[in-house]
């Protein structure tokens, strides 16, 4: 059974149960209504009643000083046929008695007049007995207990029974006058409305059953979307997405979720293709960069098999450049292993973390170069003493600066290279200017790319000739590893490679 199915089954369930209910409580409410009704209709007869006798003067209101009370009840004793006679001041008479129930009672409603004892004194119409409650009720109606109205018998031969208090003009209580009715008309009533609330509630039944399925298919018509979108992303379509409706219920916030996790998925797919690009890239690079050093080191031993070991000469000639190229091959894997492991942890280790004074990193390079490169010039410039510091790892944060520098003298010989330092109270900031050719527009954006070189001379790229193509990559990995960034500008006097990192003060 679909989800359509079972949501069109529970709905008209529902309905059918909130019908149900809701017309049985109609149906009993309205008995409710209909008795009170009719009871009210029967109280108000009788106080109509005595105020018509009164009016007329009538002997029976003057037979036993009748007056209208409000009170219920009787004391215990049985109802019989037997209609009273006139025992004394404190009791009707039965001329009274047959007074009142003739004038209240009539073809549809019974009247009594129940004395103190529980007997009836008089009743009409003639030749119908009047219902007859429990001593009980007649006893607390005596006492001003009684009910709005009761209910004697069953089927068609149920009476609606309403008591009232006769009482003298002086408050004494002389007995009771009982009105009833049948109830076959209130329950005729009753069973229309019966009939009537069956009629609409098969008729809703009938509409639910053909509107509902409709409704229900408009309803999920976004989870059916949903659905188709969820079977396109999983077959490969990364850039399927549903509309989202407006309303912010839970079919809207499925819609919005799905396009989310459609976007996280598209973006992770794209990077994962982008990195495996990169890697086949690299993979490739690297390759092309070992190559020629082994087909160095491969002609240089078919050399010596043909004969150059034994010319020490050429064996010594041999040996220096099989040196030379297995150099060059420690170095490229060296630097290899530091892209490697800069890339693949994208931070600085909490434990390697301390405060790196980097003018002092850039003074012990300059004087490190100066050895190796005696008649490079370098200028160091700060603009503030002792501020240029950061948090990191002072050995990674070295190796950085020093590859710049090799990068300067091996690219941009002679002229000045200066250096400058600068801080506010956000970052560091550290360049290196050369006094070279500088470096091609085009080749800018991807100067600090692993094995990237450019042709010309200046901080062009990540070297050429003997580099390993990797040092200004390595420079990249080391500055972003400390929340930095690094780039590069060039103009008609040369060019510059500028370092952007936190900063941090100096401890007081």
């Amino acid at each position: 059974m679909s989800l359509r199915t079972r949501l069109s089954v529970l709905t008209i369930g529902l309905l059918l149960a909130l019908l149900v209910a809701g017309g049985i409580f109609q149906y009993f409410a309205l008995g409710q209504y209909l008795f009170r009704d009719g009871a009210q209709a029967l109280g108000q007869r009788y106080d109509q009643t005595l105020r018509d006798l009164a009016l007329r003067g009538r002997a029976c209101a003057a037979a036993g000083q009748l007056a209208s009370g409000t009170g219920a009840g009787t004391t215990t004793g049985t109802l019989g046929s037997r209609i009273s006679p006139l025992i004394s001041g404190g009791q009707i008479t039965t001329a009274a008695a047959d007074c009142i129930v003739r004038a209240a009672g009539g073809p549809l409603v019974t009247a009594a007049v129940i004395d103190r004892g529980g007997g009836v004194v008089s009743s009409a119409p003639d030749g119908v007995s009047p219902p007859a409650l429990p001593a009980s009720d007649y006893t607390s109606a005596l006492s001003g207990g009684a009910k709005s109205y009761y209910l004697v018998g069953s089927g068609s031969d149920e009476q609606l029974v309403v008591l009232r208090v006769l009482g003298s003009r002086v408050g004494r209580r002389l007995g009771i006058v009982q009105l009833s009715q049948a109830t076959s008309a209130l329950r005729q009533t009753q069973t229309r409305l019966l009939t009537i609330l069956a009629i609409a509630t098969g008729a809703l039944i009938l509409l639910a059953v053909l509107l509902l399925p409709l409704l229900v298919r408009r309803a999920l018509s976004p989870l059916h979307r949903v659905t188709e979108a969820s079977a396109e992303l999983a077959a490969g379509n990364f850039t399927k997405r549903v509309d989202e409706p407006p309303a912010r219920d839970e079919l809207g916030k499925l819609a919005r979720s799905f396009n989310q996790m459609a976007e996280a998925v598209q973006r992770g797919f794209a990077i994962r293709a982008e990195s495996e690009a990169g890697m086949r890239h690299f993979v490739g690079d690297a390759s092309h960069e070992l190559r020629t050093p082994l087909t160095t080191l491969q002609g240089q031993l078919d050399l010596l098999e043909r004969g150059a070991a034994d010319d020490p000469a050429a064996r010594q000639e041999s040996l220096r450049s099989m040196h030379r190229e297995v150099k060059r091959m420690s170095s490229l894997v060296e630097d290899l292993l530091t892209l490697t492991r800069l890339e693949g942890t994208g931070a600085v280790a909490d434990k390697t973390r301390e405060p790196v004074d980097l003018d002092a990193l850039i003074s012990d390079t300059v004087d490190e170069q100066s050895v190796r490169a005696p008649s490079q010039r370098v200028e160091i410039e700060s603009a503030s003493p002792g501020q240029a510091r950061t948090l990191g790892d002072p050995d990674q944060l070295r190796r950085a600066i020093l590859n710049l520098a090799n990068n300067a003298v091996s690219h941009a010989p002679g002229g000045i290279h200066t250096w400058r330092s600068s801080a506010d109270q956000n970052r560091v900031v550290v360049s290196l200017s050369d006094e070279g050719p500088g470096i091609p527009p085009e080749a800018l954006p991807r100067l600090f790319d692993r094995f990237y070189r450019v042709p010309t001379a200046g901080l062009s790229g990540n070297g050429s000739g003997n580099g390993s193509g990797l040092g200004l990559a390595i420079v990249r990995s080391i500055v972003e590893a400390h929340g930095g960034s690094v780039e590069a500008s060039s103009g008609p006097n040369g060019a510059t490679v500028t370092m952007r990192l936190p900063r941090v003060t100096a401890p007081s």
